[in-house]
Protein backbone atom coordinates (compact mmCIF):
# COMPACT_ATOMS: atom_id res chain seq x y z
CA UNK A 1 0.00 0.00 0.00
CA UNK A 2 2.84 2.37 -0.84
CA UNK A 3 0.50 4.84 -2.52
CA UNK A 4 -1.62 5.17 0.62
CA UNK A 5 1.52 5.61 2.74
CA UNK A 6 2.57 8.52 0.56
CA UNK A 7 -0.82 10.13 1.01
CA UNK A 8 -0.54 9.88 4.79
CA UNK A 9 3.06 10.97 5.14
CA UNK A 10 3.05 13.85 2.69
CA UNK A 11 2.79 17.32 4.23
CA UNK A 12 -0.89 18.25 4.49
CA UNK A 13 -2.15 16.96 1.13
CA UNK A 14 -5.58 18.13 0.08
CA UNK A 15 -7.89 16.22 -2.26
CA UNK A 16 -10.66 18.27 -3.79
CA UNK A 17 -12.79 18.72 -6.86
CA UNK A 18 -11.46 21.97 -8.23
CA UNK A 19 -12.11 24.29 -11.14
CA UNK A 20 -8.35 24.54 -11.61
CA UNK A 21 -8.30 21.10 -13.21
CA UNK A 22 -9.81 21.60 -16.66
CA UNK A 23 -10.93 18.50 -18.58
CA UNK A 24 -12.08 19.06 -22.18
CA UNK A 25 -14.51 17.56 -22.97
CA UNK A 26 -15.88 16.42 -19.61
CA UNK A 27 -18.46 14.15 -21.24
CA UNK A 28 -18.40 11.83 -24.24
CA UNK A 29 -21.25 10.31 -26.22
CA UNK A 30 -20.68 6.95 -27.89
CA UNK A 31 -22.59 6.25 -31.09
CA UNK A 32 -22.25 3.70 -33.89
CA UNK A 33 -19.53 5.77 -35.58
CA UNK A 34 -17.45 6.42 -32.43
CA UNK A 35 -13.73 5.91 -33.15
CA UNK A 36 -12.24 7.21 -29.91
CA UNK A 37 -11.82 10.80 -28.80
CA UNK A 38 -9.06 13.13 -27.56
CA UNK A 39 -9.23 14.54 -24.04
CA UNK A 40 -7.22 17.59 -22.99
CA UNK A 41 -6.26 18.21 -19.36
CA UNK A 42 -4.90 21.57 -18.20
CA UNK A 43 -4.14 23.14 -14.82
CA UNK A 44 -2.03 25.73 -13.07
CA UNK A 45 0.51 24.40 -10.58
CA UNK A 46 2.97 26.18 -8.26
CA UNK A 47 6.40 26.96 -9.66
CA UNK A 48 9.08 24.28 -9.24
CA UNK A 49 6.35 21.66 -8.79
CA UNK A 50 5.73 18.43 -10.69
CA UNK A 51 2.42 16.90 -11.68
CA UNK A 52 0.97 13.46 -12.39
CA UNK A 53 -2.45 12.93 -13.95
CA UNK A 54 -4.25 9.58 -13.71
CA UNK A 55 -7.43 8.59 -15.52
CA UNK A 56 -9.06 5.58 -13.86
CA UNK A 57 -12.16 3.55 -14.57
CA UNK A 58 -14.09 1.61 -11.95
CA UNK A 59 -12.53 -1.59 -10.63
CA UNK A 60 -13.97 -4.90 -11.75
CA UNK A 61 -13.06 -8.56 -12.17
CA UNK A 62 -11.48 -9.83 -15.39
CA UNK A 63 -11.75 -13.52 -16.29
CA UNK A 64 -8.99 -14.61 -18.66
CA UNK A 65 -7.76 -17.87 -20.13
CA UNK A 66 -4.06 -18.51 -19.52
CA UNK A 67 -2.15 -20.04 -22.43
CA UNK A 68 0.69 -22.52 -21.95
CA UNK A 69 2.67 -25.19 -23.76
CA UNK A 70 1.56 -28.78 -23.34
CA UNK A 71 3.29 -31.53 -25.35
CA UNK A 72 4.84 -28.86 -27.56
CA UNK A 73 1.50 -27.21 -28.35
CA UNK A 74 0.05 -23.89 -27.15
CA UNK A 75 -3.31 -24.32 -25.48
CA UNK A 76 -5.50 -23.00 -22.68
CA UNK A 77 -4.22 -24.30 -19.35
CA UNK A 78 -6.75 -22.71 -17.02
CA UNK A 79 -8.73 -19.63 -16.10
CA UNK A 80 -7.31 -16.70 -14.16
CA UNK A 81 -9.45 -14.14 -12.34
CA UNK A 82 -7.97 -10.66 -12.00
CA UNK A 83 -9.46 -8.65 -9.15
CA UNK A 84 -9.13 -4.94 -8.44
CA UNK A 85 -8.07 -3.87 -11.92
CA UNK A 86 -9.48 -0.56 -13.19
CA UNK A 87 -11.24 -0.75 -16.54
CA UNK A 88 -8.94 2.04 -17.76
CA UNK A 89 -5.64 3.30 -16.39
CA UNK A 90 -3.90 6.14 -18.21
CA UNK A 91 -1.13 8.26 -16.70
CA UNK A 92 0.61 11.45 -17.78
CA UNK A 93 3.45 13.28 -16.02
CA UNK A 94 5.59 16.39 -16.35
CA UNK A 95 9.06 16.04 -17.92
CA UNK A 96 10.95 16.37 -14.62
CA UNK A 97 9.70 13.01 -13.30
CA UNK A 98 11.37 9.64 -14.03
CA UNK A 99 10.40 8.20 -17.41
CA UNK A 100 9.43 4.69 -16.37
CA UNK A 101 6.29 2.88 -15.23
CA UNK A 102 7.03 3.34 -11.51
CA UNK A 103 6.84 7.13 -11.62
CA UNK A 104 7.87 8.79 -8.35
CA UNK A 105 7.58 5.47 -6.51
CA UNK A 106 3.87 5.76 -5.76
CA UNK A 107 2.16 5.91 -9.14
CA UNK A 108 2.16 3.93 -12.34
CA UNK A 109 1.99 0.18 -12.87
CA UNK A 110 3.97 -0.79 -9.78
CA UNK A 111 1.51 1.05 -7.55
CA UNK A 112 -1.40 -0.39 -9.51
CA UNK A 113 -0.09 -3.92 -9.01
CA UNK A 114 -0.27 -3.56 -5.23
CA UNK A 115 -4.07 -3.25 -5.42
CA UNK A 116 -4.64 -6.20 -7.76
CA UNK A 117 -5.03 -9.91 -7.04
CA UNK A 118 -4.71 -12.93 -9.32
CA UNK A 119 -6.59 -16.14 -8.58
CA UNK A 120 -6.96 -19.44 -10.36
CA UNK A 121 -4.48 -21.22 -12.62
CA UNK A 122 -1.36 -19.25 -11.67
CA UNK A 123 2.00 -20.12 -13.29
CA UNK A 124 4.87 -21.49 -11.23
CA UNK A 125 6.73 -18.19 -11.33
CA UNK A 126 3.79 -16.50 -9.58
CA UNK A 127 1.51 -13.58 -10.26
CA UNK A 128 4.24 -11.10 -11.28
CA UNK A 129 4.55 -12.56 -14.75
CA UNK A 130 0.76 -12.57 -15.09
CA UNK A 131 0.62 -8.90 -14.18
CA UNK A 132 3.10 -8.04 -16.94
CA UNK A 133 1.06 -10.04 -19.47
CA UNK A 134 -2.16 -8.43 -18.24
CA UNK A 135 -0.72 -4.93 -18.71
CA UNK A 136 0.50 -5.77 -22.22
CA UNK A 137 -2.97 -7.06 -23.11
CA UNK A 138 -4.64 -3.87 -21.82
CA UNK A 139 -2.06 -1.69 -23.59
CA UNK A 140 -2.77 -3.48 -26.88
CA UNK A 141 -6.45 -2.61 -26.38
CA UNK A 142 -5.58 1.04 -25.69
CA UNK A 143 -7.05 0.83 -22.18
CA UNK A 144 -3.77 1.13 -20.22
CA UNK A 145 -0.85 3.42 -20.82
CA UNK A 146 1.88 5.38 -19.01
CA UNK A 147 3.01 8.49 -20.86
CA UNK A 148 5.90 10.27 -19.13
CA UNK A 149 6.70 13.82 -20.22
CA UNK A 150 3.27 14.16 -21.86
CA UNK A 151 2.23 17.00 -19.52
CA UNK A 152 3.85 20.01 -21.15
CA UNK A 153 4.67 23.43 -19.70
CA UNK A 154 2.65 25.84 -21.83
CA UNK A 155 2.97 29.04 -19.83
CA UNK A 156 4.18 30.59 -16.61
CA UNK A 157 3.58 33.62 -14.44
CA UNK A 158 4.49 34.90 -11.00
CA UNK A 159 1.77 32.72 -9.51
CA UNK A 160 2.87 29.46 -11.09
CA UNK A 161 3.10 27.38 -14.24
CA UNK A 162 0.42 26.13 -16.60
CA UNK A 163 0.65 22.50 -17.73
CA UNK A 164 -1.38 20.78 -20.41
CA UNK A 165 -1.60 17.26 -21.80
CA UNK A 166 -3.66 15.43 -24.40
CA UNK A 167 -4.68 11.77 -24.48
CA UNK A 168 -6.63 9.71 -26.99
CA UNK A 169 -9.35 7.65 -25.35
CA UNK A 170 -9.87 4.33 -27.16
CA UNK A 171 -12.93 3.44 -29.24
CA UNK A 172 -13.68 0.49 -26.95
CA UNK A 173 -14.14 2.64 -23.82
CA UNK A 174 -17.17 1.49 -21.85
CA UNK A 175 -19.97 3.80 -20.65
CA UNK A 176 -19.53 5.03 -17.09
CA UNK A 177 -17.85 7.66 -14.92
CA UNK A 178 -14.07 7.98 -15.08
CA UNK A 179 -12.12 9.61 -12.27
CA UNK A 180 -9.32 12.02 -13.18
CA UNK A 181 -6.84 12.92 -10.44
CA UNK A 182 -3.95 15.36 -10.66
CA UNK A 183 -1.28 14.90 -7.99
CA UNK A 184 0.96 17.92 -7.41
CA UNK A 185 4.41 17.14 -6.00
CA UNK A 186 7.17 19.27 -4.56
CA UNK A 187 10.61 17.66 -4.21
CA UNK A 188 8.97 14.29 -4.85
CA UNK A 189 6.40 14.66 -2.04
CA UNK A 190 2.68 14.92 -2.53
CA UNK A 191 1.35 18.34 -1.50
CA UNK A 192 -2.03 18.51 -3.24
CA UNK A 193 -4.52 16.51 -5.27
CA UNK A 194 -7.22 17.79 -7.58
CA UNK A 195 -9.94 15.69 -9.14
CA UNK A 196 -12.59 15.80 -11.81
CA UNK A 197 -14.87 13.33 -13.56
CA UNK A 198 -15.37 12.32 -17.17
CA UNK A 199 -18.78 10.89 -18.05
CA UNK A 200 -19.20 8.51 -20.99
CA UNK A 201 -22.61 7.41 -22.23
CA UNK A 202 -24.17 5.77 -25.28
CA UNK A 203 -26.49 7.41 -27.76
CA UNK A 204 -28.33 6.41 -30.92
CA UNK A 205 -29.03 2.76 -31.70
CA UNK A 206 -26.07 1.66 -29.54
CA UNK A 207 -27.48 3.48 -26.52
CA UNK A 208 -31.00 2.21 -27.16
CA UNK A 209 -29.86 -1.42 -27.30
CA UNK A 210 -27.67 -1.01 -24.21
CA UNK A 211 -30.53 0.55 -22.22
CA UNK A 212 -32.87 -2.18 -23.43
CA UNK A 213 -30.43 -4.89 -22.35
CA UNK A 214 -30.02 -3.47 -18.83
CA UNK A 215 -33.55 -2.27 -18.14
CA UNK A 216 -35.68 -4.76 -20.10
CA UNK A 217 -33.64 -7.93 -20.45
CA UNK A 218 -36.54 -10.11 -21.62
CA UNK A 219 -37.62 -7.64 -24.28
CA UNK A 220 -34.00 -7.30 -25.41
CA UNK A 221 -33.73 -11.08 -25.72
CA UNK A 222 -36.90 -11.25 -27.83
CA UNK A 223 -35.65 -8.40 -30.03
CA UNK A 224 -32.30 -10.15 -30.52
CA UNK A 225 -34.08 -13.36 -31.56
CA UNK A 226 -36.34 -11.49 -34.01
CA UNK A 227 -33.36 -9.65 -35.53
CA UNK A 228 -31.49 -12.95 -35.95
CA UNK A 229 -34.52 -14.57 -37.62
CA UNK A 230 -35.08 -11.62 -39.96
CA UNK A 231 -31.39 -11.49 -40.83
CA UNK A 232 -31.37 -15.22 -41.54
CA UNK A 233 -34.37 -14.93 -43.88
CA UNK A 234 -32.80 -11.94 -45.65
CA UNK A 235 -29.50 -13.75 -46.23
CA UNK A 236 -31.32 -16.87 -47.42
CA UNK A 237 -33.43 -14.83 -49.83
CA UNK A 238 -30.38 -13.07 -51.27
CA UNK A 239 -28.50 -16.34 -51.75
CA UNK A 240 -31.46 -18.03 -53.40
CA UNK A 241 -31.95 -15.03 -55.71
CA UNK A 242 -28.30 -15.22 -56.83
CA UNK A 243 -28.61 -18.95 -57.37
CA UNK A 244 -31.65 -18.44 -59.63
CA UNK A 245 -29.60 -16.36 -62.03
Amino acid sequence: MEFLALLVCAPAPVTAVTSDLHVTPNSLHISESFQGAPVTIAANIPKQSSAIVEIKGSEHDDHLLRQGRRAGLWMSVGEVTVRGAPSIYLLMSTPDLPSHSNIAGGWGYKALQKHMQFEGALPRQGADSLFDQFVKLKESEGLYGVFPKSLKLVGSSEDGSKVEGRLMLPSNIAPGNYHIVMSVLNNGKLVEQRSSDLHVDMQGLTGFLAALAYQHAMLYGLAAVMIAIITGFAIGFLLSSKGAH
